[in-house]
C-alpha cells in the first residue's frame, strides 16, 4: 500500500474495530479513580475518537476525514495494536492469537501507511 487510494472497504472495518476497541478501553480507564486532568484528557480523546469513527460509519471512505483525523485514526490503530499485545496471553487457542496477530498486523499495515 502506497496511497490512501489503496484503503479498502476492509481497511475501514480495520480502522473502525480498532477506534471502537479504544473507546472501550477509555471507558473501562474512566470507571478508574483518576485524577481531574487525566480523566479531562482521557474524555477529550474519547470525544476525538467517537468523532471520527462516526464520521467513518456515516460516510464509509477515508477521504471524508481531514488530516487531523487521520492522525486521530493513526492514534487509534497504535492503541488496538498495543492493546492486542497486552492481551496476547498464553491461555489464548492457536485460533485466537493467530485472529489477534491478523487484526494486529492489519492495524500495523495501516499505521504505516498513514505514516508516509
Amino acid at each position: 500500500m502506497k496511497s490512501l487510494a489503496s484503503i479498502t472497504d476492509k481497511d475501514i472495518e480495520t480502522i473502525k474495530m480498532a477506534l471502537n476497541d479504544s473507546i472501550s478501553d477509555m471507558n473501562t480507564e474512566l470507571k478508574q479513580e483518576l485524577s481531574p486532568e487525566k480523566k479531562n484528557g482521557l474524555v477529550n480523546y474519547k470525544a476525538s475518537y467517537s468523532r471520527v469513527f462516526d464520521k467513518l460509519k456515516q460516510s464509509g471512505s477515508i477521504y471524508a476525514l481531514t488530516e487531523t483525523e487521520l492522525d486521530i485514526v493513526a492514534s487509534g490503530l497504535i492503541d488496538a495494536i498495543e492493546l492486542v499485545e497486552d492481551n496476547l496471553t498464553e491461555d489464548l487457542s492457536d485460533e485466537d492469537k493467530e485472529e489477534f496477530m491478523g487484526y494486529k498486523n492489519d492495524c500495523q499495515k495501516l499505521v504505516d501507511l498513514l505514516s508516509l
